[in-house]
Formats: C-alpha cells, structure tokens, sequence
C-alpha cells in the first residue's frame, strides 16, 4: 500500500478496492465498488487530476447547501442598490425554496418547479427570469472563488418575455398624480417626470449635486448605473418650483441632511405602498415608476430634442435601449396624420400646367402656376 500523500494511495478491504488523496491536507477516502485494482488505481487518478485543476471533491463541497452560495453573492462586490434588492428577493422567496438544497443536485426539473410556483402566486415570466437569474450569479460567483466552491455551472433555463411594458403618463395624468402623491414624494415624482432620471439614481442625489442658479443637476461618477457622470438640466415650471420648495425646507428644518429628497431629513428607500396608493385614487392603478422614464423620453422626443441629448439626459447607453422608449401613440399618429394631409393638401393643389408650344411636354409647374397668379 502506496503512503505518499502527494500521489494517493489505493488499498484493500475485503475483495473491495479503496482509494485514499489528500486535498488541502484532508484526506479524501472513496471506494471503487471493484475488486479490480486497476478500478481503483484510475479513481485515484481522476481524484488526483481534479486535484489538480483545483476542483474541490468529497467534504464540505459534496454537502455544500445553496443558501451559502446566497449569502457569498450578497456579500460580493455588487452595488449597494443591487443588494438591496437582491437580500429582499433573496429572504423573501429564493432562500425558503433553493436554500435547504445541496448545489451539486440543483436540477432543471427544481428550477421548473420554481417557476410554477411563483406564477402560481402572481409573478410573471419576467420576474422569474430575473429571480433565477439571482441563483445562476451564486453559482458563477462560487466557480470563480479560489478555491472553487462549485466546479460547473447548472443550465438555467429562460422563458421569452413578451410582456414588454409600453406604459406611459399624459400630460392629464401626471397632473392628477401629482397632486395624489405625498407631499415628500411629489418632488421625486416632477423631476422623474421631465427628466426621466433612474429611481435609484435619483435618490441618491445630495444637494452638492444641485445648482438651482445654474439650474443643472450633476450626478457623479459611480453613483449612475453606468458607472459614467452626466449633467441634467432643471427646466422652469414644475421641476424648478419643486426643487426650490425643497431646498428651503431643507434649509429651515433639516440643515445637515445631505439628501435631496428626504423624509424629514432621512433618505428616501422606498414608497411603493404611497405610490401604489396615488396611482389608484388617480386613475392609473397600473402605472409604475419606470414608466416616467419612457414618458420622459418621449416628450423630450415631441419636444425636438435630438436623439444624443436625450440618451444623455436619463442616461441611455445605447440607442437600441433609448428607441424602446420612442412609444408611438394615439397623440402621435393625430400628429402625423396632420403633417401627412398638409402634403397632400399641398400636392393636390399644384396641377400640373402644359406648354402649348409644346403639348406633349410638361412645364414647369411652379414657374408657371406662379405666373398665372400675376394680375
């Protein structure tokens, strides 16, 4: 029986084959299920050459759970606002399911069962997605740890989403909205409104980022979800009356809260219940948050500003993403319908004139229509 730990050793009990590797100075005893020592001296290899490559075998990673590969991703290096969101999901719905599970036996069959499950309850297909999608960067993150907790990542599959929102807000309903939100909401809900900045971007401004005499809002480097800064501009009307009623509230009540948008000098996390609540007694129970992003660029597209303004303004990266948000609706059309017939109107009105001295051969009908028009 061989004793170096390096190269394993194989030994017998009985007429069964046992083989026996060090992996991180633990020793990692299987047997072959043989009596064939030739079975044994190749299980030894493969465990030698997993070795190798750093693929963990036998111990804790044969009994690793799901939820450890949870709470590793949550304490990884994503953004704040993502883990935020993460731990809710996380806690509230992937954990009571995949957590008690060992990772090497998750199977596609636990992820179908998954999405029954939450469509059961409500969710969409689209939420699902993202939900799984959770479980699969757990998985990544752990075949990327040294050394490796998992050594190969499960298919996880994704269905189509053709549920694509199109919501937006007229100009109607922005106005009922806004006077059904809560008074410290309602600033969030204007500047959103015109500039279409993302939620998690917006409140995160502090008033260092304000200039109310330039009228430009800054937001910084690392603090977008592109990781890049941009300037937005504060347009008369609502957007400016209702940073300056804020900055005076500041000023009088809260002077050392940095936040722009505050409860009382507290950053803003949440207002789903508030805005779900307004949204209801305004008449547009389905709206979301996001769907002022689309409005906002849509508007900023009637009101002809061009295409690279916009993507800078709520922070497009890509003009794919920014012609998403072009929504055409009934206003639209009634517009183009409009430029449409004045052509028309236009054509119909220009007959075409005939040179006599030439009958086969058209004039020109301009030079000539505008003669015929002198007295």
């Amino acid at each position: 029986m061989a004793k170096a730990k390096g190269t394993g050793s194989v030994y017998q009990r009985g007429n069964i084959w046992w083989v026996q590797v060090y992996i991180d100075g633990k020793p990692v005893i299987q047997s072959s299920k043989s009596s064939k020592k030739s079975d044994a001296v190749n299980l030894r290899n493969q465990l030698l050459a997993k070795k190798e490559r750093g693929e963990p075998h036998g111990g804790k990673s044969e009994k690793l759970l799901i939820g450890e590969l949870l709470d590793d991703v949550l304490k990884s290096d994503i953004k704040e606002s993502t883990r935020y969101i993460w731990e809710k999901v996380v806690e509230k719905s992937i954990r009571p399911f995949f957590g008690h599970l060992r990772a090497k036996r998750l199977s596609t069959d636990h992820m179908d069962e998954y999405r029954e499950k939450r469509k059961a309850e409500g969710c969409s297909d689209a939420t699902v997605n993202r939900e799984l999608s959770i479980v699969r960067t757990a998985f990544h993150n752990a075949r990327k740890r040294t050394p490796p907790k998992v050594v190969a990542v499960p298919y996880f599959p994704m269905v189509k989403e053709t549920t694509v929102r199109k919501g937006f807000l007229t100009d109607q309903q922005y106005a009922a909205l806004r006077d059904a939100l809560p008074e410290e909401i309602r600033p969030v809900f204007v500047v959103d409104y015109v500039t279409g900045i993302r939620k998690g971007e917006l409140l995160r401004i502090t008033w260092p980022q304000v200039d109310l005499e330039s009228r430009l809002i800054t937001l910084e480097y690392g603090e977008t979800k592109n990781q890049e800064p941009r300037t937005v501009p504060i347009t008369s009307g609502d957007m400016f009356n209702a940073l300056s009623a804020e900055k005076k509230k500041h000023d009088e009540q809260w002077p050392h809260s940095p936040w722009v948008f505050s409860r009382r000098g507290e950053k803003i996390k949440d207002f789903r219940w508030a805005w779900e609540e307004a949204c209801k007694a305004a008449g547009v129970p389905d709206l979301q948050f996001h769907d002022l992003r689309r409005t906002a660029v849509r508007n900023m597209r009637r009101a002809g500003v061009p295409q690279v303004m916009r993507m800078k303004i709520s922070g497009h990266k890509t003009d794919s993403m920014e012609r998403r948000y072009n929504i055409t609706d009934a206003e639209d059309l009634a517009i183009a319908r409009e430029l449409m017939e004045r052509r028309t109107a236009v054509v119909d009105c220009s007959e075409t004139v005939v040179d006599e001295r030439n009958p086969e051969k058209p004039g020109d009908t301009g030079k000539l229509k505008n003669q015929q028009l002198k007295p």
